[in-house]
């Protein structure tokens, strides 16, 4: 059988700061001998909305297994910004680390400041500028040409999802989910992180990392979002601010953040919040 983990062409490895896509970097680096090949780059794509512990997770994985995780943030919706004398100044992105990484949310208000429209469950603009546009503007500048392979960390028991991923071409990246064709689970994962000396300091819920990727990112059920607030109330706050900025909603067939803070905040401990399922996204676990 093909080794779905080795890859003999240039490619990145879309590193979301969850524990799946953490397991995918491991598997990739033991069948490379521990060591990535230059053609292959780890890339986190920081939108500011991550909980501190997944920056630390990040961290963690590139100190404990020695590999170059390369931290970036969208800093002008622009491909390539250049001063009042047309002098190139930036490149649409920069390049972080975990003390320098924004955590106030700043990537995403630079995105939304260039939007006329909020993000939403159909238009899911902020994954194609903060994560996708992002990395490929950075492999772009160190000599990437498409189209290239990227790896996202979807598992064997998503195939929904990888069926809207696996295999298809945007923006010159080809997506590949090795753990979807070698059949992972979230079991095999959890089981995995049991046996490390280092873990992602977040609640694992049956292989699910409620306050995972932006902390209440809109594709997440109320439910999910509610019990975030809940427990963190002030994680709220920029998602009202920013409702209330653009006057609009994230999504129009839900109550506002506002709103939903009110009931988690007021009468959160009365009951459980009625489950629904999450819509799945570019980040992955």
């Amino acid at each position: 059988m093909i080794d779905p983990y080795f890859i003999k062409e240039p490619a990145a490895i879309s590193f979301s700061g969850g524990r799946t896509s953490a397991y995918m970097l491991w598997r990739v680096l033991q069948s490379h001998g521990g060591t990535l090949p230059d053609y292959i780059k780890v890339v986190f794509a920081n939108t500011g909305k991550e909980m501190p512990q997944t920056l630390d997770f990040v961290r963690d994985c590139g100190e404990q297994w020695g590999v170059d995780i390369i931290w970036v943030e969208l800093c002008d919706l622009q491909r390539t910004v250049h001063d009042e004398k047309r002098n190139v100044i930036d490149r649409g992105y920069k390049i972080v680390d975990h003390a320098t990484a924004s955590r106030n949310g700043e990537p995403f208000d630079i995105f939304l400041d260039g939007m006329d429209a909020l993000p939403n469950p159909i238009v899911r603009s902020c994954t194609a500028s903060l994560k996708i546009r992002a990395i490929k503007w950075y492999l772009e500048s160190i000599g990437f040409e498409t189209p290239w392979t990227q790896l996202i960390g979807i598992r064997g028991d998503e195939p929904r999802r990888a069926a809207n991923l696996h295999g298809k071409l945007s923006e010159g990246q080809e997506a590949w989910c090795p753990l979807f064709v070698d059949g992972v689970t979230a079991g095999d994962v959890g089981g995995f992180w049991k046996k490390q000396n280092f873990d992602l300091a977040l609640h694992n819920d049956n292989g699910t990392t409620v306050e995972g990727n932006c902390d209440l990112c809109f594709l997440k059920s109320r439910g999910k979002r509610m019990s975030i607030i809940r427990e963190n109330p002030h994680l709220a706050d920029w998602w009202i601010a920013a409702e209330r900025r653009k006057k609009q909603f994230f999504r129009r067939d839900e109550v506002s953040y506002a709103k939903m803070k009110i009931i988690a905040t007021d009468q959160g401990n009365l009951f459980d919040f009625a489950e629904q399922e999450s819509l799945g996204c570019f980040c992955g676990d």
